[in-house]
């Protein structure tokens, strides 16, 4: 299957595409294990791309995005400097092939690594600097698509972008952004979805998270488990899961969910105390909502007993907070 769809883009991409068949079967191969969070496999992917081809942005683009994904998930930023490094190297490989050629590969790596970014910068709260970011690499995205159509990948960083500038518009009416539209974001997010090739399953989550942020829980419900029919192990399709089935008032399969994720959590040997307060503290709530207040209290107990790992995870102190809240609802 990676064979014949490396072999497609480059008839696709022929003249202009900077990624060999060899680098797109390493991408397609690291993204798979990504997925499941097998992040030493991933690795190894990646670093092989840096390794045969030190010029192409490829290599640096998807491992920064794979330590990004990592930093997510284990609720640090330890690999921070190292992922503002590969960023670098991403806009200077990238702006050194565009000084030769009008390449929209290139382009799109280079685009692509100013909205990442954004995200990183918005997870820290420097809300500014996710700005600057996210509009100069939306832009870059949507430039792309409307030279080229049919360069699928850029659909989704250009729909997300769009998105979020929309419910900019909505949500912070002082500042007059106009402009955004929720459902033209769903289109180009569709065709990444249905097109790309590298961008299919982020696509896809884009679109559960989107429907389920827009109270459409039946199609957010519909791209999710397709997600988690692929990817049965996927701890960011499961959060997406748990999360959507809360917000829908759901409590009996988010309380499933949620513990799948603590489960996860737990079994790993460099515990993650962040994720697993905040796992408890939902578990708590599903069992509050189900008015089964026992379980609820204990859930919520748990949470704070986490207080003692608040310096090197601070967001349990938001947690803890929320879950006395919780218990002074029930006593």
């Amino acid at each position: 299957m990676i064979a014949s769809i490396a072999i497609l883009c480059c008839i696709l991409y022929a003249g202009y595409d900077i990624n060999p068949g060899d680098v797109q079967e390493l991408i397609q191969q690291g993204l798979s294990y990504a997925y499941v969070e097998a992040f030493d496999s991933a690795h190894v992917s990646f670093d092989e791309i840096i390794a045969r081809y030190p010029d192409n942005p490829a290599g640096y683009f998807y491992k920064a995005a794979l330590l990004q994904l990592i930093m997510m998930d284990m609720c640090h930023f330890k690999h921070g400097k190292e992922y503002l490094s590969l960023m670098k190297q991403v806009r200077k490989k990238a702006d050194m092939i565009l000084s030769q050629e009008d390449n929209p590969w290139a382009s799109f790596y280079l685009g692509s690594s100013y909205t990442y970014q954004a995200v990183y910068e918005g997870l820290q709260g420097n809300y500014f600097e996710t700005f600057q970011l996210g509009v100069k690499g939306g832009r870059m995205l949507q430039e792309i698509i409307k030279r080229d159509p049919t360069f699928y990948d850029a659909y989704l960083g250009a729909g997300t972008y769009e998105y979020f500038w929309a419910r900019a518009a909505r949500y912070l009416p002082i500042l007059k952004l106009g402009g955004g539209n929720v459902e033209e974001a769903l289109r180009k997010l569709h065709i990444a979805a249905q097109k790309s090739y590298y961008s299919g399953p982020t696509a896809n989550n884009s679109l559960a998270f989107i429907y389920g942020e827009e109270g459409m829980f039946e199609e957010a419900e519909r791209h999710i488990d397709t997600l988690l029919q692929q990817y049965p192990g996927g701890r960011t399709f499961i959060w997406n899961k748990a999360e959507i089935e809360y917000k829908r008032g759901n409590f009996h399969e988010a309380k499933i969910q949620y513990q799948r994720l603590f489960d996860a959590y737990d079994s790993i040997p460099t515990k993650n105390y962040a994720n697993l307060a905040q796992c408890k503290l939902f578990i708590g709530k599903c069992y509050y909502e189900l008015d089964d207040k026992q379980p609820a209290k204990q859930a919520f107990k748990d949470v704070i007993g986490y207080k003692k790992f608040s310096d090197e995870y601070p967001k349990i102190k938001t947690y803890s907070r929320d879950a006395y809240g919780m218990l002074s609802r029930i006593y």
